[in-house]
């Protein structure tokens, strides 16, 4: 186990570090961390009610802060790969989450902050623009310590967790295995939680109150996390795979117009006797694919990393940019994605949100989805896989299945947006949206649900497989570029289709207005649909053209 440590730097004990036992600590922050995600969900709606934002505004914003969150994950994997250990990095920015949450919950409880009319006299309304500037500031500082605090966590947890096991025990290796399987439940029942509950909390008992309680989940499960630090083992950062494939780019670009011949080539073969690493055992041949990436491996008489690549450390890197054109194009299916909670949720709150006589938020609704995804994810371990190892060739099961995979989540996402596209045209059709029930939204978020457990894990598995040993840990990083990027780009696509559909009139675009009833979500989502089938496409012609090039080989 080299590379592992205690918390006093010392090497473990098995027996007294790691394990089951170490992971026991950890399910509370993974719980509380996901009924957060959940309840983040339903901040169009805090923006709209605490700040008076126009249904664009809102979504921009909302859309804004989650692509910052998946995008500070990647960074945060940058970090904890490069400089720190993971659980130190979960005790340094946890707090920052804590720090936000008080710090959104402090601009909406403290009374002075709540401003009265500012068209009485001059100086009032010199008061209020003040009073406005500041609590915009808490607004935008609470969401970014917010949006650093989860980015950095949700980048250190998995990999800690998985710390505990040691993959060349055979035993230790099933107990990692159940570790994430255990991981999984904890995040649909948090997921369900925070649904259900802060969700309702936020809603009917005031967002000062559910911000806090946001806080205070965070805060409990890095204090409980905290208890176990003598029991856990701790991998020393030893570099980031970014790294390397930045180095094979840099090189080559400072040696292109060197002649490159076989004679000063490295040996494939070659393996220095400096290595301490067993993962850099993995040899990878020379192939003929992008050819000018060979020119790093020329050798001048300098062998600094920055001036000298391996055979296998480049072939690791064009592994990396063959994978790329399905990143990007999955980036264009996850499109709609975020478009379920930040407009579907809040148009569905203008119908009858009554569940037999109860008065239920309309996020909640994912909830049902979410105990759809703990059983699909349990059917799937259990059933599935093992169905597939036994009866499919192993090139279809690590390659073909997972691509598969994630393309049927994606269809299950066009027919979301396809359903939602039919349900706000029945909501503008009928004379008062109070007599529709919102559960005409839930196939919906069952779609989204779905989608998400499919093509999330799918895309996360095809990547982990392909990967070379060096680079496996990327694999979580380019599916959180996936979901970050795409929620990015929502906010660009609103602001563009609100442009576009204006028309020079200021109050007629499509989500323009301050409610729901003004706006065209109908339209939005059927353009959302043809947009979703045409990304869909362009996904399954990449991942054809991928598996073509990997079969010939």
């Amino acid at each position: 186990m080299e590379g592992i440590v205690n918390w006093r730097g010392n090497p473990v004990d098995p027996r007294k570090h790691g394990g089951v036992r170490a992971t026991l600590f950890l399910y509370t922050l993974v719980m509380v961390r996901s009924s957060i995600n959940a309840a983040n969900t339903n901040l169009v709606g805090f923006f709209r009610s605490t700040h008076n934002m126009t249904i664009d505004r809102s979504v921009i914003l909302s859309t804004n802060f989650g692509g910052a969150t998946w995008m500070l994950s990647i960074l945060g994997a940058f970090v904890t790969d490069s400089y720190i250990k993971r659980f130190n990095a979960i005790l340094l920015f946890g707090p920052f989450e804590i720090l936000g949450f008080g710090l959104l919950a402090l601009q909406v409880h403290i009374p002075s902050l709540h401003l009265p009319p500012c068209n009485l006299n001059q100086n009032l309304h010199a008061d209020c623009e003040s009073l406005q500037g500041w609590r915009t500031s808490l607004l935008y500082l609470g969401l970014f310590m917010v949006a650093i605090g989860e980015g950095f966590m949700r980048a250190a947890t998995p990999g800690f967790g998985g710390e505990q096991f040691d993959t060349d025990d055979p035993s230790e290796s099933k107990l990692k295995i159940r570790f994430f399987d255990f991981a999984a439940m904890a995040t649909c029942f948090g997921a369900f939680l925070g649904l259900v509950l802060v969700v309702w909390i936020q809603n009917f008992k005031g967002w000062d109150l559910g911000l806090g309680v946001c806080a205070l989940f965070i805060l409990s499960g890095l204090l409980l996390a905290a208890v176990g630090f003598p029991v856990y083992r701790n991998k020393k950062p030893s570099g980031s795979p970014l790294t390397s494939i930045m180095q094979v780019f840099v090189v080559a670009v400072k040696k292109r117009k060197i002649y490159v011949s076989p004679e000063n080539l490295e040996d494939p073969q070659i393996i220095t006797e400096t290595t301490d690493d067993i993962t850099s055992l993995e040899v990878l041949p020379r192939t003929k694919d992008l050819r000018f990436l060979d020119k790093a491996s020329i050798y001048t008489g300098n062998t600094d990393a920055w001036s000298y690549c391996s055979i296998s450390q480049i072939e690791e890197a064009k592994i990396f940019v063959k994978m790329l054109p399905i990143l990007i194009s999955s980036i264009f299916c996850y499109l709609p994605f975020s478009f379920f909670f930040t407009l579907t949720a809040p148009a569905a709150s203008t119908m009858n949100t009554k569940l037999m006589g109860v008065k239920i938020a309309p996020a909640s609704l994912y909830a049902v989805a979410v105990v759809l995804q703990f059983f699909v994810l349990v059917t799937n371990n259990r059933i599935i896989i093992p169905a597939m190892q036994k009866y499919t060739s192993s090139r279809y099961y690590y390659t073909t299945s997972h691509l598969v995979r994630a393309g049927i989540g994606f269809v299950f996402e066009m027919l979301g947006t396809g359903m939602a596209a039919l349900v706000e045209r029945k909501r503008r059709t009928v004379v008062n949206p109070k007599d529709l029930s919102f559960l005409w939204s839930l196939p919906q978020f069952i779609c989204v649900g779905l989608m998400e457990v499919l093509s999330f894990v799918g895309l996360m598995e095809f990547f982990s497989n392909q990967l070379p040993v060096q680079l496996k840990s990327l694999s979580s990083s380019m599916v959180f570029f996936i979901v970050g990027m795409s929620i990015w780009l929502d906010g660009v696509l609103v602001a563009i289709v609100g442009r576009v559909t204006r028309l020079g009139d200021k109050e007629s675009g499509w989500l323009d207005g301050m409610d729901f009833d003004s706006t065209r979500l109908d339209l939005f989502y059927a353009l959302l649909t043809a947009l979703q089938l045409l990304s869909f496409f362009i996904f399954v012609f990449c991942a054809r053209r991928y598996l073509l090039r990997q079969s010939s080989q």
